[in-house]
């Protein structure tokens, strides 16, 4: 499976954020300077289809070459004890945190439509149901740079985006990088926003990319207002059928919890998730290749901190 972060133009959005780009191999290497002249090198969302044994040892050799602290390969593939163990085995540890959630909700959207609705779970099919009958209405926008109405929908969304942002009290992201991201896939049709409105209110909205066979949920978000109408509900399901319209073989809800941890930070937003159906599906996720162990310590401790 190939991710929409290895793509030119994701690279390109990254090196607006600070980043370096270094491309080795048909690989996307970020390069991020850090205090002390160090940096650390990070390759998000790899395949195992992507790399080979050669690749791996271009990359070790890449880090000691740029003087980094550390490399972070980040591994796509659904997790396996074989796969951890050749990873182990060529010089890589597991990544003391992860940069993109390790367990994702997955909706498969090869079935039928009427198997993909019976999949869901009956209060999701009701809320859905429930969202319908009083008048929610979705409405979507490509964002290829072509549209007038393309900064309108950008801004609903992040007002969505950033009213959720504040009332779970997490860390959010500012309106410039969602602009610098959807200038950087301009040229593209990989990035659609979608907006649920009553009575002409926006209620929700959700940034969606569709690349490779995956709708992805990248960025989302939802009103405090006329939340028994279930807007949210019936907006994900226009995401699955267009998705299935567009040849997708699955809906990568993203985020989740681990499965039975209702002590999660993620366990509110993993029920929400769940009533969509699917599976949630582990996946490899990030491992270190550490060049400099006392600098690789230093910077553990310091991220910990900052994290909390």
């Amino acid at each position: 499976m190939s991710s929409i972060l290895q793509t030119s133009q994701w690279a390109d959005f990254k090196a607006s954020q600070g980043f370096e780009i270094i491309k080795l191999d048909g690989l996307f290497v970020h390069k991020r300077a850090l205090p002390l002249s160090n940096n650390f090198l990070y390759i998000p969302e790899a395949s195992a289809s992507d790399i080979n044994g050669n690749q791996i040892e271009l990359l070790k050799d890449l880090a000691k070459k740029q003087n980094s602290i550390f490399l972070r390969l980040e591994m796509i593939d659904r997790f396996g004890d074989n796969a951890k163990k050749i990873l182990e085995s060529m010089g890589f540890v597991p990544a003391f945190e992860q940069i993109q959630p390790k367990w994702r909700q997955i909706v498969d959207l090869k079935p039928t439509r009427g198997s993909i609705l019976a999949a869901m779970k009956q209060k999701g099919r009701y809320n859905m149901k429930l969202a319908e009958k009083k008048g929610v209405i979705i409405k979507q926008l490509v964002l290829d740079g072509k549209s007038p109405d393309q900064e309108r929908f950008l801004r609903n969304m992040y007002a969505l985006y950033n009213n959720t942002v504040k009332r779970e009290k997490i860390g959010g992201r500012s309106f410039d990088y969602f602009e610098k991201m959807v200038e950087a896939f301009s040229s593209t049709n990989y990035l659609s926003v979608y907006i649920a409105y009553y009575n002409n209110k926006p209620l929700a909205g959700a940034l969606i990319s569709f690349y490779e066979g995956v709708a992805s949920y990248l960025y989302g978000g939802s009103s405090s207002e006329n939340r028994e109408v279930m807007a949210p509900y019936l907006m994900h399901w226009q995401i699955m059928m267009d998705a299935k319209e567009r040849g997708c073989e699955s809906y990568d809800l993203i985020g989740r919890a681990k499965p039975g941890d209702e002590t999660s930070s993620w366990a509110g937003l993993t029920r929400f998730k769940e009533q969509f159906g699917g599976e949630a599906v582990e996946i490899l996720g990030s491992f270190d290749f550490i060049a400099k162990p006392l600098f690789y310590k230093m910077f553990r401790t310091a991220e910990k901190i900052r994290r909390k």
